[in-house]
C-alpha cells in the first residue's frame, strides 16, 4: 500500500509540473527582459534594436533593457545569450556575421546554433554600403579599383563584424586588388574610423552609413544587393558596377536560450511580429534603409540553417580564421 501511494504521489508530480510551467508561461511575463546585443553602441544591432525597444515594451507590457556585449566578432555576447536561464528573460540579437559566420572561423565553436538555442523571428533584411572616405579621388567603384590598384597596400579599409571583413575580403580578392583589412569591434567604431580617415574605405550597413553620406561626410560608391536600396536609388549594385553575380545582404534575428517554453516563444513572436508588421518602429526602420522581415519560429529557424551552410562554405573557401 505505501509503495502504491509512493507512485501516486510522483504521478502527481508529473502531471503538475507541465500545469505549473503552462501556468508559468501564461502569466509571461513579469519582470523586465533582458536583450543582448552582441556588439557595441552605434552599430546597427544596437540601432535597431533601440527603435524597437518601446514599441516592443508597449506590446508585452513590461520593460525591454538593452545589454550591449561588444567583442569576439560578437561571439562574446552570443555565447552569454547561449549560458543564460531559458526562462523568456534573456532575449539575443542574432547577426549574420556573429550567427553564421563567426562559429566558422574556430576550430572549436564556442556556442551551436542548432542546439544552444531556440528562434523568435527575423527581425530585418538590409543592404551593405560601399563608401570612401572624401579624401579619396574616385567618384565610382570603378574608379576606386583603379586607384587601388596602383597602389598595392596604399589604402585600407575597415571592418566592424566578419560578413564586412568576409565580404570585403572575397570582393577585393575578385577585384585583384591588394588592400589592408584594419578590424573594429563593432560598426560603430569602423565607422567612426572611416570618418577620421584612420581607414580610406569600408562597407558597412545602412543605419551608420546613410546619416553620414546625406551630410557628406563618406561618398558611397555602389550597394551590395542584387537590388538598388530605396534609400539611395541613384547608387548602382555591384553587379551594375562590373561584378556579375556578387550579391550580399545582411540579416538580425532573435534567439532565446534552448529550452524556454514554446508559450513564451510564442508570446515574443506574436509581438515582435506585431511591432515589425507596422506602426511607427516599423517605418523608423524603413526609413533607415532597414527591410523588416517578421517570420514565424519554424521559418526562422529554416532560413538560419541555411544561411550556416552558405557562410560555411564562404568561409572556408576563403580561410578565414578567428585570429584573423
Amino acid at each position: 500500500m505505501k509503495q502504491w501511494f509512493r507512485v501516486c504521489g510522483a504521478l502527481a508530480v508529473c502531471i503538475a509540473q507541465p500545469v505549473i510551467a503552462a501556468d508559468v508561461a501564461s502569466a509571461y511575463p513579469t519582470k523586465s527582459i533582458r536583450l543582448i546585443v552582441p556588439f557595441p553602441p552605434g552599430g546597427g544591432t544596437d540601432l535597431v534594436s533601440r527603435i524597437l525597444q518601446p514599441a516592443v515594451t508597449g506590446a508585452l507590457g513590461q520593460q525591454l533593457l538593452i545589454d550591449n556585449r561588444g567583442g569576439s566578432q560578437g561571439t562574446g555576447g552570443t555565447l552569454i545569450g547561449a549560458r543564460a536561464n531559458p526562462d523568456g528573460y534573456t532575449l539575443i540579437i542574432a547577426e549574420i556575421g556573429a550567427t553564421a559566420v563567426a562559429p566558422w572561423m574556430y576550430d572549436k565553436p564556442p556556442f551551436d546554433v542548432a542546439r544552444d538555442f531556440a528562434p523568435i523571428t527575423q527581425l530585418i533584411e538590409q543592404p551593405y554600403i560601399v563608401s570612401v572616405h572624401p579624401s579619396v579621388p574616385a567618384k565610382t567603384l570603378a574608379d576606386f579599383i583603379k586607384l587601388a590598384q596602383a597602389k598595392p597596400d596604399g589604402y585600407n579599409y575597415a571592418s566592424g563584424n566578419v560578413t564586412s571583413h568576409l565580404a570585403q575580403q572575397v570582393f577585393y580578392q575578385t577585384a585583384k586588388v591588394k588592400i589592408t583589412h584594419v578590424p573594429y569591434r563593432g560598426s560603430g567604431p569602423a565607422m567612426a574610423a572611416a570618418l577620421g580617415g584612420e581607414v580610406q574605405t569600408l562597407f558597412s550597413g545602412p543605419g551608420a552609413a546613410i546619416p553620414q553620406i546625406r551630410a557628406g561626410k563618406i561618398r558611397a560608391l555602389a550597394v551590395t544587393t542584387a537590388k538598388r536600396t530605396r534609400q539611395l536609388p541613384d547608387l548602382p549594385t555591384l553587379e551594375e558596377s562590373g561584378y556579375k553575380g556578387f550579391a550580399i545582404s545582411g540579416w538580425y534575428g532573435l534567439m532565446v536560450p534552448a529550452g524556454t517554453p514554446p508559450a513564451v516563444i510564442a508570446k515574443l513572436n506574436a509581438a515582435f511580429t506585431k511591432v515589425l508588421s507596422g506602426g511607427d518602429a516599423a517605418k523608423q526602420l524603413s526609413d533607415r534603409g532597414y527591410d523588416p522581415k517578421p517570420t514565424t519560429p519554424e521559418a526562422f529557424g529554416a532560413f538560419m540553417k541555411a544561411e550556416l551552410a552558405r557562410w560555411g562554405k564562404a568561409v572556408k573557401a576563403a580561410g578565414l580564421k578567428a585570429t584573423d
